[in-house]
C-alpha cells in the first residue's frame, strides 16, 4: 500500500523544494522602539493570504487522516518537504490540526514573566537575558515580596500563570550569586532550583504538616500557578519543583553539536548540549510532569537539524506517555550587544515552514506554539506593527498552530525579548477570529492535564493508541496534591481557564463578602494549629477570596473580545449546524418510532449523538450564540412565549444521612460534622402543618426529599406522604428520590415496582428525578461512590413511568476533573432514551385503556393525582442543578472546580432544549435559587420556558453557600418574566393551568412563618 508521502509526492513531483533563506536586509536596531498601531488596525491590516487549490485540499485530508491513526516517520516526513510546495505542507498541516481536540480554539496563557535572576552560567551568543552580576550580592535574586508584588499585579489584571524564567545555575559561575543563595531571607539554600520551589512555595518548619498546608507564597497569596523555568535539572530538582507548579519547561533549541564551535550560538554554553537537555525533558516524563519544549530557529540550524530536534522532542514525549505539553517553535531575533547582533534574521517563511512541519510531526493532539510578539512582519507591509503582523498570525493558524504562549500586555514585559512588546489581546483575537478561532485563556498546564476525558469517541482513542499523546487523568494523575486544588479552582469544564468571576449559588459580592469570611475562619484555625504545633484542616488557600477581583479576560461566550470582526472569519462553524440538525433528526425519529430506543442501530448510532451534543456543549464565540438562538427558536415552536412557574413549598424532612456524597452540604453525617448546621428530623405533625400553611398560601405542590435517614425504612416515607396528605388533601405530593425510593423497597422486601404502587396508593403525585448527579459512572465514582449507579436510576424513573407516575428530571453538574461535555451529553442521551421508550408506553396504555371503558374509568380513579392534566407518566421537564460550591465537601478538600462558568450553565439549559426538545421533552427550567433571578431570565433567551416553583423554604442550596431560596414569590416571579418580554402562566406540577381562584389566593398570601 502507498504511504501518504506517496501519494503527495503523485501530485507534487513537478515542485522544487524551496531553498532556504535567510532575512540579510533588516537590521535588529530598525525593530527597536516602534509604536504599536491601534488594535482595531489589525483585522483590517490583515488581508487573507492566497488559499490552496482543492487539489492541494484533498491531498492535505488524506495527509490528516494517516496522521490521527499514526504518527508520521522521519522518512515519510522528508519525502513530503522534499516534493511539496510551502503552501501544501501549510493545507496539510492545517487539515492535521483541523482533525485534533478544540478544532474551532486558540489558546494563551494570561501571565506574568517573573525574571528571578538574570545571572547566568551560560553566555548564548544570542542571549540579553543574562546579565553579569560581578560587584552585587544584593540584586542577584528578586526577593520573594518583588516576586509576589509582581504575580499580585498579574492576578488583578486576570493573569493565572506566574512564569519563573531564570538563568541556569548562576552560582556554579559566580560567587556573588553563591553568598546571595546563603544570605537571602528564609535561607540559606543550597541552589537556584531552590529558591525558586521556595518563591513558589514557602517552607514551613513543621514537618507534619500537610501538603496543602505547605503551599504558601505566589500560590498561597495570589492564586497563580508557577511555571517554572529552571534550566537543566536533576531527577530530584524536577521533583521539588513539582510539588509547588503546575509546569515545567526547558528548550531543547537545537540537537546540532555544531552550535558548540568557536562562534557558534553555543560556544562554551555546557548546558545547552542536547543530551543533557533532553535527560531533563525525560526525568520530567518519568516524573509525570506537564513540560514545554522547542526549537529555537535561525541559529546557524538547518532544516535537517531542525527535524531532527522535532523528532527528539516526539520521541521523548512518546516515552514519556504525552508529558510534552506543548511544543514552541521561536524565531531568532538578531539583539544589539550580542554576539550574533549582525547574523540574519530567519524568514517568516521558515517560521511558517517550520511550524507546519511541527504539526505533522506530533499529529493532532500535539499543541504547537509560536510566540505572537515575535513574528516577523510580512515585507509588503510598510511600517510594521500589530497589522502587519497580524497577516501573518492568520498564516500560522492555517500552518495548524494552536497556541499563543503566554502573554502579559499592560504588565510585564518580555524580559527575554524586551524589544518586542506584547500583542493587544484584542487584535490577538482578532486574527484568530478572521481565521476562524475563538481566542481561549488556558491555564499554565494544558488543558488535558487538567480534566479528565470521558468521551467513548472512536476517533479520540485511536489516536489516543497511535500518537500516545492522548493523555488521561487530568490533575489526579499530572499534579502535585498540594497543587491540584489551585489549578481546579481556576479550570472550567474543559480544562481552559475561567477567566471569568461568576459562579453559581450567591450574587457576587455575597459570594466575596462570604469567601472572606471563610478566610479569616482559616487564618484563624492556621494560627491556632500553628500554635499547638498541630496541622490545620482548613487553612487550603484555594479557599481564599482575593480582593479586588480580578479582571475579567473572557465575555459570557468563553473567547476573548475581538477588536473588531474580521472579514471572512468568525460565522458558526458546520459542525455546530451539523449536530444540531442531527439532534433534531435523531429525536424526531426516535418519538416517532419510539421502538428505535432499544434496537442494535440506536446504540450504534449513539455515540455520534453523544459526541454531537458534546460538539454543542463546547461552543464558544459566534457557536455558542448560535446554539443558544437555535435553542431559543426550538422553544418557541414548543412552547410560544408563555413562561410557567408553581407556588410550591420544600419540605426537607431530615438532613440526617448515612451516605457521603462528596458534593453534598446538607446531609449530616459522620463524615460532615464540621459542615454547618445541626441534625435534625421533622416530626410527622411539623410536615402536616407546614403543607396545610403552604395550602392556605396558595401552593399546589410540597417538593418533599431528605437523606437516607439511619432508621428510616420504607414505611417512614409512607408515614410522612399521608402526614402531607392529612395536613392538605387536595396538595399535589411532589416527593421521594429514586435513592430513597430504593432505600424504601429494600427496607420492606419490596420490588420497586411494588413500592412505587404502595406510594402512589396513599397520594405520591410525582417523583423528583433528583439524586441523577451526573449519569456516568466515572463522575460518580468521584462523588457519589455509595449512591444509586447510573442503570439503577434510570431503571427507578423508568418504573415510575410504567406504574403511572411522571417524573422530572435533574442533572447537576460542573464539579470533579471528570465531569464536563462527555459526560452531560451522555447524561442527556439516556434521559432521552427513557423518555421516549416511556412515552411510548403511556401512550398504548392510554389506548388499551379506550378501548374499555371500565377498566378506563378504573384506571383514572385508581391514577387521579399522577395523570391529573392528562399528562402522560414521562418527564415532565428537565432541570439543571449548577453545583454551589462554597461549602461542599469536595470543594474545601480540593478536589472540585467552582461550579460551572456562566457559558456552562447556559450550554447546558440550550442543548437540553435541543436533544430534549425534539423528543418530546417540552419543558427545560431554569433555577433561580441556583443561577439567580437576574441570570434565570437570560436563561429565557436561551431556550427555557420554566422558572420552576416559588420555594417557600430551600435548604439544600443554602447549606452548600448559597444565599437564595427562601421564597421568590408569585409577584415577583410574574415581574421577571415579564420583564424578559414573556407571558407568566402559574402552572401545576404536571403544567396544567392553575384556576384563578387559586391563584389569588397566591398573590394574597400573608407572611411566612418562621421555621
Amino acid at each position: 500500500m502507498s504511504t501518504t508521502a506517496d501519494a503527495l509526492a503523485a501530485s507534487t513531483s513537478s515542485t522544487p523544494r524551496p531553498r532556504h533563506r535567510a532575512r540579510r536586509g533588516r537590521a535588529a536596531a530598525a525593530r527597536r522602539g516602534r509604536s504599536r498601531p491601534a488594535a482595531a488596525a489589525a483585522a483590517a491590516a490583515a488581508a487573507s493570504p492566497s488559499s490552496p487549490s482543492p487539489s492541494d485540499l484533498a491531498t492535505a485530508d488524506a495527509i490528516a487522516a494517516e496522521t490521527l491513526a499514526r504518527d508520521l516517520t522521519r522518512d515519510e516526513i522528508d519525502a513530503l518537504i522534499s516534493r511539496a510546495s510551502l503552501d501544501e505542507l501549510v493545507a496539510a498541516a492545517g487539515a492535521v490540526r483541523a482533525l485534533g481536540a478544540n478544532p474551532r480554539v486558540v489558546t494563551f496563557s494570561p501571565k506574568v514573566f517573573v525574571p528571578l535572576t538574570f545571572a547566568c552560567r551560560d553566555a548564548c551568543g544570542y542571549c540579553t537575558f543574562a546579565k553579569d552580576p560581578s560587584g552585587s550580592e544584593s540584586d542577584v535574586y528578586m526577593t520573594v515580596e518583588e516576586v509576589v508584588a509582581v504575580a499580585e499585579r498579574g492576578r488583578l489584571a486576570g493573569a493565572t500563570e506566574c512564569l519563573f524564567t531564570l538563568g541556569d545555575r548562576p552560582e556554579a559561575r559566580y560567587a556573588e550569586a553563591a553568598e546571595a543563595l546563603r544570605s537571602l531571607p528564609g535561607g540559606p539554600f543550597a541552589s537556584t532550583t531552590a529558591y525558586v520551589a521556595h518563591c513558589a512555595s514557602e517552607a514551613r518548619s513543621i514537618s507534619h504538616w500537610s501538603p496543602y498546608d505547605r503551599v504558601g507564597v505566589v500560590l498561597r497569596r495570589t492564586g497563580l500557578l508557577p511555571h517554572v523555568n529552571a534550566g537543566v535539572l536533576t531527577r530530584d530538582e524536577v521533583a521539588l519543583l513539582r510539588t509547588v507548579s503546575a509546569s515545567q519547561g526547558l528548550m531543547l533549541e537545537s540537537v546540532s553539536e555544531r552550535l558548540f564551535e568557536s562562534g557558534g550560538a553555543h560556544e562554551g554554553c555546557e548546558s545547552k548540549r542536547p543530551a543533557a537537555r533532553l535527560r531533563t525533558i525525560d526525568l520530567a516524563g518519568e516524573l509525570r510532569v506537564p513540560f514545554t519544549s522547542g526549537v529555537l530557529i535561525g541559529i546557524g540550524d538547518t532544516r535537517d537539524e531542525r527535524l531532527d530536534a522535532l523528532f527528539a522532542i516526539r520521541d521523548a514525549d512518546r516515552r514519556g506517555g504525552g508529558h510534552v505539553q506543548e511544543v514552541l517553535v521561536q524565531n531568532f531575533r538578531a539583539k544589539i550587544g550580542t554576539r550574533m547582533a549582525s547574523a540574519p534574521e530567519p524568514e517568516f517563511e521558515e517560521l511558517l515552514w517550520t511550524a507546519a512541519c511541527a504539526r505533522l510531526i506530533f499529529g493532532p493532539s500535539g499543541v504547537i506554539q509560536v510566540p505572537p510578539n515575535l513574528t516577523p512582519e510580512p515585507d509588503d507591509v510598510g511600517g510594521g506593527g500589530v497589522g502587519g503582523k497580524a497577516r501573518n498570525w492568520r498564516r500560522l493558524l492555517r500552518a495548524g498552530v494552536s497556541d499563543w504562549g503566554g502573554i502579559s500586555p499592560g504588565v510585564t514585559p518580555d524580559h527575554v525579548s524586551p524589544e518586542a512588546p506584547w500583542p493587544e489581546l484584542d487584535a490577538l483575537a482578532a486574527a484568530s477570529l478572521a481565521e476562524g478561532y475563538s481566542l481561549v485563556p488556558r491555564l499554565a498546564a494544558q488543558p488535558r492535564y487538567v480534566v479528565e476525558s470521558t468521551s467513548a469517541s472512536t476517533s479520540a482513542s485511536t489516536h489516543s493508541a497511535a500518537s500516545g499523546s492522548f493523555v488521561k487523568g487530568g490533575c489526579d494523575a499530572w499534579m502535585d496534591p498540594a497543587v491540584a486544588p489551585h489549578v481546579r479552582v481556576l479550570s472550567d469544564s474543559e480544562g481552559f481557564g475561567r477567566a471569568h468571576g461568576w459562579c453559581p449559588g450567591r450574587e457576587e459580592a455575597a459570594a466575596e463578602e462570604a469567601e472572606a469570611e471563610a478566610e479569616a475562619e482559616a487564618e484563624a484555625e492556621a494560627k491556632a494549629a500553628a500554635a499547638t504545633s498541630e496541622p490545620s484542616r482548613s487553612s487550603r488557600s484555594w479557599r481564599v477570596a482575593r480582593f479586588p477581583r480580578a479582571k475579567d479576560v473572557v465575555r459570557v461566550d468563553g473567547a476573548v473580545a475581538a477588536a473588531a470582526a474580521a472579514a471572512g472569519g468568525g460565522g458558526v462553524s458546520q459542525s455546530i449546524r451539523d449536530a444540531i440538525d442531527r439532534l433534531a433528526r435523531r429525536g424526531s425519529a426516535l418519538r416517532c418510532d419510539p421502538k428505535l430506543a432499544s434496537s442494535s442501530a440506536y446504540v450504534h448510532d449513539a455515540a455520534a449523538d453523544a459526541d454531537a451534543a458534546a460538539t454543542l456543549l463546547r461552543a464558544r464565540g459566534a457557536d455558542f450564540d448560535h446554539v443558544c438562538t437555535a435553542a431559543d427558536d426550538l422553544r418557541k415552536r414548543q412552547c410560544g412565549d408563555v413562561v410557567t412557574y408553581c407556588v410550591n413549598r420544600n419540605i426537607n424532612y431530615t438532613n440526617v444521612c448515612t451516605l457521603a456524597c462528596t458534593f453534598c452540604a446538607f446531609s449530616k453525617g459522620p463524615s460532615a460534622e464540621e459542615l454547618r448546621g445541626k441534625p435534625y428530623l421533622l416530626s410527622l405533625d411539623e410536615v402536616a402543618r407546614r403543607t396545610r400553611e403552604a395550602w392556605d398560601r396558595g401552593a399546589n405542590e410540597v417538593c418533599m426529599q431528605g437523606g437516607i435517614h439511619p432508621s428510616f425504612t420504607g414505611e417512614d416515607y409512607l408515614e410522612i406522604l399521608r402526614a402531607a396528605k392529612r395536613g392538605a388533601p387536595e396538595m399535589h405530593v411532589h416527593a421521594f428520590s429514586p435513592l430513597e425510593v430504593t432505600h424504601g423497597a429494600k427496607t420492606l422486601g419490596l420490588s420497586i415496582s411494588d413500592y412505587l404502587v404502595a406510594l402512589k396508593a396513599e397520594g405520591l403525585g410525582s417523583l423528583p428525578g433528583t439524586a441523577a448527579e451526573v449519569l456516568h459512572d466515572d463522575v460518580r465514582a468521584k462523588i457519589c461512590p455509595d449512591k444509586l449507579t447510573s442503570e439503577e436510576w434510570l431503571r427507578v424513573v423508568s418504573t415510575a413511568h410504567a406504574v403511572g407516575i411522571p417524573t422530572t428530571s435533574t442533572m447537576m453538574f460542573g464539579h470533579v476533573d471528570a465531569d464536563g461535555p462527555d459526560a452531560w451529553a451522555r447524561h442527556l442521551l439516556e434521559l432521552r432514551r427513557v423518555h421516549v421508550s416511556s412515552a411510548s408506553r403511556s401512550h398504548r396504555k392510554r389506548e388499551s385503556d379506550s378501548m374499555d371503558t371500565d377498566t378506563a374509568a378504573a384506571s383514572r380513579r385508581h391514577t387521579s393525582v399522577a395523570t391529573s392534566a392528562n399528562h402522560p407518566a414521562t418527564f415532565t421537564e428537565f432541570v439543571p442543578l449548577p453545583f454551589v460550591h462554597f461549602e461542599a465537601p469536595a470543594f474545601r478538600a480540593g478536589d472540585a472546580r467552582r461550579g460551572p462558568t456562566l457559558r456552562e450553565c447556559i450550554l447546558v439549559h440550550a442543548v437540553a432544549r435541543l436533544t430534549l426538545g425534539p423528543a418530546g421533552v417540552k419543558n427545560v427550567q431554569a433555577s433561580w435559587v441556583k443561577m439567580g433571578p437576574e441570570m434565570a431570565s437570560l436563561l429565557l433567551e436561551c431556550g427555557c420556558n420554566d422558572l420552576g416553583g416559588t420555594l417557600m423554604n430551600e435548604s439544600i442550596t443554602r447549606a452548600a453557600g448559597g444565599d437564595r431560596g427562601q421564597e421568590f414569590g408569585p409577584q415577583r416571579m410574574e415581574e421577571t418574566i415579564r420583564r424578559a418580554g414573556r407571558t407568566p402562566r402559574l402552572r401545576t406540577t404536571l403544567y396544567a393551568d392553575v384556576g384563578e381562584g387559586r391563584r389569588e389566593v397566591a398573590m394574597n398570601a400573608a407572611p411566612l412563618l418562621p421555621v
